[in-house]
């Protein structure tokens, strides 16, 4: 955590005073990244005092990118879609992250509204992928575009499609619905149970099998969607994802589920783009004969 130091130009009573009532810090903020003791030192005039760049820039994204290379899929004056790699985050939790896409659309200059001062981590990030999930991810490049998907999300995405590999022959093709909830350590998996506040399904087809490794390519179209859904729907019906011990799949080099392609269209906002270059997947598929 790097921080910055100042001088001060009067006198306070505490660290504490000068963060929340001269610079306008909230009191949560502050207390995450400095601690208590600190915060109620007295200062002087032209003491110097230091202040971490998490709560000097926070709601920023730092403009350094430290991840692999991130292709762009596509690009218009309202949306960019990028493929995301596997084992990186959308978007960074604090400023000292360097290592997530918005870190990466930051870095790119042209892109105005990625500099600004957002009060959501988020930043224009249009729909979530987990960590171990790679594909197209699309953020909104103006407030307008974003407002009018993320205000009616489920009825603007026409078109959500994933690949995903498992072992075996997949031989449960169609709709498959399920109530999921959350449990274990901070809610940290899903699970099915016989009932609940509102239903989710995944429709799904046996793309390719590989017999030689004994692995199928699914095609997954995902309706409303929930944290893990995929993941934990698959493993339900008794295909869990390879590579996602979570959910019972079998161990590998990475979690085979891929976002291969999102539709959006709201209004005047049409946007559609797709991922099927996604090199480990390509190893034991070809993607291009399967579409």
């Amino acid at each position: 955590m790097l921080d910055k130091n100042f001088c001060t130009l009067k006198s306070f009573k505490s660290l504490e005073e000068l963060l929340t009532k001269e610079l306008s810090f909230s009191k949560s903020l502050i207390k995450k990244y400095i601690p208590k003791r600190k915060l109620q030192y007295a200062l002087k005039e032209r003491d110097e005092v230091s202040i971490p760049l998490e709560i000097l820039n926070n709601g920023y994204i730092n403009p350094i990118y430290s991840g692999e290379e991130i292709i762009i899929l596509k690009e218009d004056e309202n949306f960019i879609a990028v493929n995301k790699p596997a084992g990186i985050h959308g978007h960074p939790h604090n400023y000292s992250e360097t290592n997530t896409v918005l870190n990466f659309l930051r870095s790119m200059k042209s892109i105005s509204i990625f500099a600004e001062k957002s009060s959501d981590a988020e930043s224009n990030l249009l729909y979530r992928l987990d960590m171990h999930t790679s594909g197209v991810l699309i953020f909104a490049k103006n407030k307008e575009a974003f407002s009018k998907v993320r205000s009616a999300f489920v009825e603007s995405v026409k078109k959500k499609t994933y690949i995903a590999v498992v072992s075996g022959k997949f031989d449960q093709e169609g709709d498959h619905d399920h109530y999921l909830e959350s449990f274990g350590e901070k809610g940290s998996k899903m699970r099915p149970t016989e009932s609940g506040s509102h239903k989710v399904r995944i429709s799904t087809k046996l793309l390719q099998y590989n017999s030689e490794e004994n692995v199928s390519l699914v095609e997954v179209k995902l309706g409303q969607g929930v944290r893990h859904q995929i993941r934990c729907q698959l493993s339900a019906i008794g295909f869990p994802i390879l590579g996602d011990e979570l959910y019972g799949g079998a161990g590998s080099n990475r979690l085979y589920l891929h976002a291969y392609k999102y539709e959006i269209k709201v209004d005047e906002f049409n946007f559609e783009a797709e991922s099927r270059e996604e090199k480990l997947f390509l190893t034991l598929f070809d993607l291009n004969s399967c579409f």
